[in-house]
């Protein structure tokens, strides 16, 4: 769930480095009655004849090669663990239930005639881990692909998880697989805390699964579906308390919440709290980080976390209860998820055994406990057997056990297509992102906080189920979440495309996409536009008529390169993604990829915002701000040298003097932005209010912009009054036009909006 700007860390070096060769360096209607008492948990089925557990020894993806130690936690549920007794682990506030034991769910392995063997995995120098390519799953044909068991599963996953841990930055992973009903596999890979080598248990050790967590409010919102609480098509305001502000005279409903389609522009201010006294709960965020509305309700997605922390309050609203509280009694306890919550903090006995957040890497010490202020939306803390009953329960009818969390055609309803942005590619079910154009139909979500990459991945037809969660570093997290992912896919339900060939309008269609795309989900009316400068996409049409997207990478990270198969529909090049794009009268309005959840898109940038010519314009602007300061001294020692006086009026010298200061300004305020968007990226929290009075600065630094281009034009008309001096003139003239162009930025990237709301 953390906000994405996209990949503007990487343009933010590019400027940094080419302006430092210059010399500088960078920069309602009432609620109804409460919801009915918590549902009684039942008896979980009990291990099947022949289960086993799938102890995963902690040195088989340890970070040196060690002997096992005899003490070590095995990575499965030990018989003193609470939930294998049936104890609820205590919370803050424990919804009262019946204290039915509650059995863990089996590790079947039907092939599998003990333990499964461990592997031991020595680190490797870390000189060839950057050089060395990740494995790459083998795309298989639907005939050839393995059966999906036990000892099939885990054999995989050790030696990619294994080998990805010992390759990468990430200190941790665990994993659950559920098959026809039943677990299949779960197991832990690395350290759920590095210092005191305590192993990840993915019946014990809580990560956090981030964006994963809407599933449950999604889930939450169906119930009062059920129950008659929520109209999907009524107007959201009907529930708050306070207003959401219509666009261009249309409200918001649930049914564009939960499909991403409510035309919020994307929002940060207070995602994450920088600690816990400063946290103030979902009510207050959304009354207090209200975004705009910048696109037609229902008609652009564009991935809004607020959107979703909007829908648990609501289930707040309808239900006169806690979010937090609604959840435990109604969904987590009913399905015996007694090790997961969305408190924050965790209640302590569960804080004891929550995985530390190495968003730094594995060899820096964990950050503190990532706190959220919209719960609703990724605050969620679950070990990975508790999220396999949750899993089990949206594949078997909504049902799990004694518990009914949904009923069937509700849970099928909340499955199936309810918007589609584009024909040829997936639709967004009601919360879910769901495959169903290429491949064997999948539906699930990802998540992502700055320390954990997590995936739910669920298909139906086949009834198997994988969550993942890698702690880790982002980038490196990230990637080895998507290895699993894809591999997983690849290796049990590969996609058999049917040969097509390439069509011979590719080179006039491809034509019409060339240009600079920006996301759906991003800022517009706030300082955080900057960000959109630098993450701008490009569409190229290389010589052979294919595509290249510069933001679609695969795994290896390089541009993926598309040929055109049906109009205006094009796949990968060695690969079964799909990219199209959308046209109105004739001009691209918008263009996606199966590769990506269907809940953004990508959309042509105007001429005036592209990047193309204005990221340039802005390294040339602030290259000559630097010039121009290193030339100052420089040019006094060299007229010292040669005994030369500067030959200006007092009154040139002034204005001279003047624009020399307000270049210093120009860039400090360059500087100080650049500084900003960097924290965006390095630790989010920083904008829970920790850094308005610099963003008061930077805004202040912005407004002095104006008078500073009217002091460099003012100047340049001196050098032209003055005797002739050709230098003189061109050095004057070429610092106004770029104090100037410095403006045009200010204003155009809203730098200087009045609140501090973004």
């Amino acid at each position: 769930m953390r906000k994405s700007l996209g990949s503007f860390k990487g343009r933010i070096g590019l400027v940094l480095i080419v302006v430092a060769t210059a010399g500088w360096r960078p920069l309602a209607a009432a609620p109804q009655a409460a919801a009915p008492a918590a549902a009684q948990q039942q008896a979980a089925a009990a291990p099947p004849a022949g289960a086993v557990q799938a102890n995963a020894d902690p040195a088989a993806v340890v970070f040196e090669q060690e002997t096992p130690r005899p003490d070590a936690a095995p990575s499965r549920t030990s018989s003193t663990d609470a939930a294998a007794t049936g104890e609820a682990v205590p919370t803050d506030q424990t919804v009262p239930v019946d204290q039915t034991v509650v059995e863990p769910l089996a590790v079947t392995a039907n092939e599998v005639a003990g333990p499964a063997p461990t592997t031991v995995l020595p680190i490797l120098d870390p000189a060839l881990a950057t050089t060395t390519t990740p494995p790459v799953a083998i795309a298989l044909q639907a005939d050839d692909a393995p059966q999906l068991d036990a000892a099939d599963a885990l054999a995989y996953f050790d030696g990619l998880i294994g080998n990805g841990i010992a390759r990468s930055d990430v200190a941790g992973v665990t994993l659950a697989v559920v098959k026809d009903g039943q677990l299949l596999l779960s197991k832990g890979y690395g350290y759920a805390d590095v210092a005191r080598r305590i192993p990840v248990d993915p019946a014990r050790t809580l990560f956090r699964p981030g964006s994963v967590s809407k599933l449950f409010t999604w889930t939450a919102v169906m119930q009062q579906v059920e129950r008659g609480r929520i109209d999907l098509d009524a107007d959201i305001n009907r529930y708050l308390d306070f207003k959401i502000a219509p666009y261009r005279g249309r409200p918001v409903t649930m049914r564009q919440l939960m499909t991403h389609t409510p035309g919020f522009e994307e929002s940060i201010r207070h995602l994450f709290a920088d600690r816990p006294s400063s946290l103030i709960g979902n009510g207050r965020y959304l009354k207090s980080v209200q975004p705009e509305r910048v696109f037609a309700p229902g008609e652009v997605p564009a991935y809004s976390n607020y959107g979703a922390a909007l829908a648990g309050y609501v289930v707040e609203r309808v239900t006169r209860q806690r979010y937090d509280d609604y959840i435990e009694a109604e969904v987590l306890h009913p399905l015996g998820m007694y090790r997961s919550s969305f408190r924050q903090p965790l209640p302590k006995l569960l804080a004891a055994n929550m995985a530390g957040a190495y968003a730094d890497g594995r060899g820096a010490p964990p950050r503190p406990f990532e706190l959220v202020n919209p719960a609703p939306a990724g605050s969620l803390s679950a070990t990975a057997e508790d999220m396999a009953r949750f899993m089990l329960a949206q594949l078997g009818d909504g049902h799990l056990d004694q518990a009914q969390l949904l009923q069937p055609a509700t849970l099928r309803r909340m499955h199936a297509a309810a918007q589609r942005p584009f024909p040829a590619l997936n639709a967004m079910a009601l919360g879910f992102f769901r495959n169903d154009r290429n491949g064997p139909l999948t539906i699930g979500h990802d998540g992502a906080t700055e320390a954990f990459q997590s995936t739910l991945l669920l298909l139906p037809d086949a009834q198997v189920g994988l969550f993942v969660s890698v702690d880790g570093s982002g980038d490196a997290a990230s990637a080895l979440r998507r290895q699993i992912v894809r591999g997983f896919q690849q290796r049990y339900f590969p996609r058999a495309p049917a040969p097509e060939p390439t069509l011979a309008s590719a080179r006039e269609h491809g034509r019409q996409l060339v240009g600079r795309y920006g996301s759906s989900r991003a800022s517009f009316s706030n300082f955080f536009a900057i960000a959109n400068l630098l993450s701008q996409s490009r569409i190229v049409l290389n010589d052979d008529a294919t595509l290249t997207v510069s933001s679609l990478r695969g795994l290896d990270e390089q541009p993926r390169r598309w040929r055109e198969v049906r109009p205006y529909v094009w796949r990968e090049v060695g690969g079964d993604a799909l990219l199209a794009a959308k046209l109105d009268r004739g001009r691209v309005i918008a263009v996606a990829s199966d590769a990506h959840p269907p809940a953004m898109w990508l959309q042509p940038v105007p001429a005036w915002r592209s990047a193309g010519w204005s990221l340039p314009l802005l390294i040339g602007a602030l290259a000559l701000h630097a010039a121009a300061l290193l030339l100052w001294p420089v040019a006094a020692l060299v007229r010292r040298h040669y005994g030369r006086r500067l030959t200006l009026t007092q009154a040139a010298q002034r204005w001279r003097l003047a624009t020399r200061l307000g270049l210093i300004s120009n860039l400090a305020m360059a500087l100080l932005w650049l500084w900003l968007l960097s924290r965006a990226d390095a630790r989010i929290a920083d904008f829970d209010g920790g850094l308005d009075g610099w963003i008061r600065f930077a805004q202040l630094l912005a407004l002095l912009s104006l008078p500073v281009a009217l002091l460099a034009i003012r100047n340049a008309i001196e050098a032209w009054r003055a005797p002739r001096d050709r230098w003189r003139r061109l050095g004057a003239s070429l610092i106004a036009l770029a104090c100037t162009a410095l403006v045009w930025f200010v204003l155009s990237l809203r730098l200087l909006s009045l609140d501090l709301n973004y």
